[in-house]
């Protein structure tokens, strides 16, 4: 009990000095580690936290290379409070049927403001159930805490689409990728907007971020730099290759389909606020494919993060990834 006193202690420490910071700071909307847009919020929650001090958004510090993970990052601490995790559905156009989505609320979740929004895609053989048994929930939270990172909403949906009514193992991996590539329509003209009109969300690249593991962090990939205009942050964790031609031949993969995308920022385009990718040292399926895409970012000038994370294809690196995505942005 001792031991979460002096944490939530520091804590406020940290949140007062952020505020004379920043007040001291506030004749500009810019840092020296990021763009950055001034928030004014207003709550204080049942674990003693008060945020009524301008919040900033997008000013992570580019010079933090620790992307070890804290113990215990991912599940609910003793004393802290947590949001409310709601089943949703809504209409596929894709699939022609409704389909369910998790949407995971931020704790003291208030209608009458509005949280920025992560969307967050699984990987082969996964659903929207995924990110509540990875710790979606308590990341966010824990790094609200502890980070002083705004409230966010987070949104996990079944990604592979299908129409004939066939599994996942029905498919070979080349037509199994264009199955998860379809969710493209489904997320730009269906759920965004069902998102958008249910919850209390702010709109623009600035507050919407995406994030997936395997062939989820190619499909987040894929959906970021195609939609500049809407998405500004992309974590892909382990990512399956094939969004952009790398320069390494891994179109075999994908059968006759070609690469997505025929470069991932056109001419005069917007790259993402931040870019995150993380592989496993020891990945034998993933770790080439990441390696090609921060080589091909770093070849096109594209500001990105890369770095290994200790395991194979796994949860503790997707969750790693999460936790280390999610703590930058916002």
């Amino acid at each position: 009990m001792r031991r979460n006193n002096i944490r939530k202690t520091e804590v406020l420490i940290m949140a007062f000095a952020l505020s004379a910071s920043l007040l001291l700071t506030s004749c500009g909307n810019q840092n020296t580690n990021g763009d950055s847009v001034n928030e004014n919020n207003s709550t204080t929650d049942e674990a003693g936290i008060n945020h009524d001090y301008p919040v900033m958004l997008f000013s992570y510090d580019k010079n933090d290379t620790n992307y070890e993970e804290p113990e215990a990052f991912n599940s609910e601490h003793l004393g802290g409070n947590y949001g409310e995790i709601e089943k949703i559905e809504y209409y596929s156009p894709t699939t022609n049927a409704t389909r369910n989505a998790n949407v995971y609320l931020p704790y003291g979740y208030d209608k009458s403001k509005s949280y920025p929004v992560v969307y967050l895609l699984h990987g082969m053989s996964g659903t929207y159930e995924d990110y509540r048994v990875l710790g979606a929930r308590p990341t966010a939270q824990n790094i609200v805490y502890e980070y002083n990172r705004n409230d966010m909403i987070l949104v996990s949906f079944t990604v592979f689409t299908d129409v004939d009514g066939k599994q996942e193992s029905d498919y070979g991996f080349s037509d199994l990728t264009a199955r998860y590539d379809a969710c493209e329509n489904d997320v730009i003209n269906a759920l965004i907007p069902y998102i958008n009109s249910h919850y209390s969300t702010k709109i623009g690249r600035e507050y919407t971020g995406i994030a997936g593991y395997s062939l989820g962090g190619r499909e987040a990939l894929y959906l970021c730099f195609a939609h500049p205009d809407i998405f500004g942050y992309v974590g892909a964790f382990e990512p399956v290759g094939g969004v952009v031609n790398t320069g390494s031949g891994e179109t075999s993969l994908y059968g006759n389909r070609g690469y997505l995308l025929p470069e991932l920022v056109k001419e005069s385009g917007e790259a993402p606020l931040l870019t995150l990718i993380v592989t496993g040292d020891e990945d034998p399926y993933c770790r080439v494919s990441s390696e090609n895409y921060s080589r091909y970012m770093t070849e096109h000038s594209i500001d990105h993060i890369f770095y290994y994370r200790h395991g194979g294809h796994e949860a503790g690196v997707w969750n790693n990834g999460l936790y280390n995505f999610l703590r930058r942005i916002f």
